[in-house]
């Protein structure tokens, strides 16, 4: 498991409007899948991606996704910068 700590830089607002705007007109299972992918990828230390996934954090949250909301899986986010992508677990004990 890796984390990418965001640092805020110039034109960060535009690039997240850019997401919030293309991750909206998704729907729920879109989203999931989106985080699927996001997983998959694993977290590679590209600065847009931290901006990719702390927006689909934020709507997962705003539609109550388990990938948003989740303690113990999905995506992470600690103090507003650390993000933390943790698969989400499939059964429960």
């Amino acid at each position: 498991m890796r984390s990418f700590l965001y640092i805020k830089r110039e034109g960060d607002e535009l690039l997240y409007a850019n997401f919030w705007n293309t991750l909206s007109e998704l729907d729920d299972a879109a989203l999931n899948e989106r985080f699927e992918a996001a997983l998959k990828t694993g977290i590679v230390g590209v600065h847009a991606q931290g901006v990719y996934l702390f927006t689909l954090w934020k709507k997962g949250r705003e539609r109550n996704l388990r990938f948003a909301t989740d303690p113990n899986g999905g995506i992470q986010i600690e103090d507003g910068r650390i993000i933390t992508l943790r698969p989400l677990a499939t059964h429960f004990e």
